[in-house]
């Protein structure tokens, strides 16, 4: 009998894996709430269903009875942390979800514990915040305490107290609890992402990537580039602490994503998921870099069984680019077939038409789309990337 796993999120970003899972024998539940997924199309079953109504997920899990379920986005870890705990099937408990899922639990934990972190301080009130400028210092980071999503939602530079008003507004902006942090400003030489699996308790950094974000005061990503240019006793280093700021949590099985830096000084952790990298991280463009099928191998260990690739056996480019046009309003938008038509471009999409508006990006949801580009190097899959978004053409309305 084929292990039957629910995936909770079936939008475009998933159908890759899905595909590769119904490849590797397993039976596909995918739940979303938007009747259109297009992941519906690929599982053995689709249903529509609010991913972050556990209750509802529990309903589904026991009618079909599953034997692992899979959270790819911080909405659904919680939830999948939930049904897992109910059924007695492998996975984190509520706990950990909720250490992985609230940024300042996790740093209280990882300051306890010793591990790298930045000095911070968790503010609502205006009187809050004052004090926390005064034991930071700036220049500062301001990023939501409890929100999930992710993406860079609420993160934003302050360099000074004038800049401070308009920050806070900022940050808060997003979710309805208004705890933030306050956080000490990292000078780094790389901005890393790290995808690790964990089986019994024994973590495995499977891609490192370096990062190229977009113009202060803002933080998101631009480019993602694998491998990373770390390397020796420095990577050694950096996956030690990678996988120390994953077991610190007690995130024993499944996977994790982990924001980190690199710095003169060492390494300084910002944040995890314990889920797989979002978009195409796992499905195309980790299985591209390392040849380890990711997406599979955390559904191998969400129905209670060991991954079979732990260790990448190839190290190819691959560069995650984002296209972030000037501001204006689309009159049309030309080139995208001719973007993925070419070599060594394995997926691209432009999310906006005639007559939307792009504004400046402040956060991740705000890109207009991206481009994954690979080849031999990771110099060779960033030129490719650069390459390919020349070619897309973007007329605005005057």
């Amino acid at each position: 009998m084929k292990k039957k796993v629910i995936i909770l999120g079936a939008s475009r970003f998933q159908t890759k894996g899905i595909i590769e899972a119904k490849r590797a024998g397993f039976y596909i539940v995918a739940l979303d709430r938007n009747p259109k997924s297009p992941g519906f199309d690929w599982a053995d079953e689709g249903i529509v269903c609010d991913i972050a109504d556990k209750e509802k997920v529990l309903q589904i899990a026991v009618e079909k009875n599953i034997d692992g379920i899979v959270a790819i986005n911080d909405t659904g870890v919680p939830v999948a942390a939930y049904v897992s705990s109910v059924l007695g099937l492998p996975g984190i408990s509520e706990e950990v979800a909720e250490l992985a899922s609230n940024k300042e639990l996790m740093r209280k934990v990882w300051i306890e514990k010793g591990v790298p972190c930045p000095k911070v301080f968790v503010a609502t009130t205006m009187n809050e915040f004052k004090t926390g400028f005064e034991y930071i210092g700036f220049p500062c980071i301001l990023k939501p305490a409890h929100g999930l999503g992710g993406a860079s939602r609420g993160v934003i530079v302050v360099n000074n107290i004038e800049e401070a008003p308009l920050a806070i507004e900022f940050s808060q902006s997003f979710y309805p609890d208004k705890s933030t942090l306050i956080e000490t400003f990292i000078d780094a030489e790389y901005e890393h992402s790290a995808e690790v699996l964990i089986y019994q308790g024994e973590a495995h950094v499977i891609a490192i990537s370096d990062k190229i974000k977009t113009p202060l005061p803002y933080r998101v990503d631009k480019n993602v580039l694998y491998p990373s240019i770390v390397k020796g006793r420095k990577l050694a280093e950096l996956k030690k602490v990678i996988i120390e700021s994953v077991l610190s949590l007690n995130i024993t099985n499944g996977a994790a994503h982990v924001e980190i830096a690199s710095t003169k000084k060492g390494f300084v952790l910002f944040e995890l998921g314990a889920r797989c990298g979002g978009g195409g991280t796992a499905e195309p463009i980790v299985h591209y870099s390392t040849g380890i099928n990711l997406f599979v191998e955390i559904l191998r260990i969400a129905v209670g069984n060991p991954p079979s690739q732990v260790a990448p056996f190839k190290s190819k480019g691959a560069n995650y680019h984002f296209l972030t046009p000037e501001p204006g309003t689309i009159e049309d938008v030309i080139g995208l077939d001719t973007i993925l038509q070419l070599d060594g471009i394995l997926d691209a999409e432009f999310f906006k038409g005639p007559g939307d508006v792009i504004t400046r990006v402040k956060d991740g949801t705000e890109r207009s789309g991206f481009i994954i580009a690979v080849g031999e190097t990771r110099e060779e899959a960033f030129i490719k990337g650069e390459k390919a978004e020349n070619l897309l053409q973007v007329t605005f309305r005057k």
